[in-house]
């Protein structure tokens, strides 16, 4: 036998055209972290500064988007919802964290200062937000919570 199985064994081949296979098919199983390098968001083409409100898709094709609020990433959403696999939302109070958009809430109220300035953040529970909102003083009529996936919905 000559050519390509003369000069190499049978398991270099089959080792070499699964990582060929796996680097093709592969998409990342949770978020992706943020690159060091400046990024600018997929949405409005502002560069992400405050990760607090960052945010990423990742597409039917493996693609992981970037987005620099929750504001970008919801217009995102609703625009190509039927090429979206997995969202995730950067956790508010705990930035390096990223939470499902299956899990996370998102409230509004005009004491957050997000770069769309649309006033939403992510949070990890309904609690979660509803504490945080009460402690920096927001009165139960000046916010909104809800759901992500409510957020989303096509309406």
């Amino acid at each position: 036998m000559g050519g390509l199985w003369h000069n190499q064994g049978h398991g270099t081949i089959l080792v070499q055209l699964l990582v060929l296979c796996c680097a093709v098919g592969c998409r990342p199983s949770g978020p992706v972290d943020l690159p060091t390098s400046p990024l600018k968001c997929v949405q409005c083409q502002m560069t992400i500064v405050d990760q607090r409100f960052a945010a990423q898709v990742h597409t039917q094709k493996g693609r992981v988007l970037f987005f620099d609020s929750v504001e970008c990433v919801r217009q995102y959403t609703v625009e190509h919802h039927d090429q979206i696999r997995r969202v995730y939302l950067r956790s508010f109070l705990n930035p390096p964290r990223w939470i499902d958009g299956t899990e996370a809430w998102v409230a509004r109220w005009s004491g957050i200062r997000s770069p769309m300035g649309g006033n939403l953040a992510a949070f990890a529970s309904e609690e979660e937000a509803r504490a945080w909102l009460e402690s920096m003083g927001a009165a139960a009529g000046d916010f909104a919570i809800q759901r992500w996936n409510e957020l989303t919905s096509l309406n």
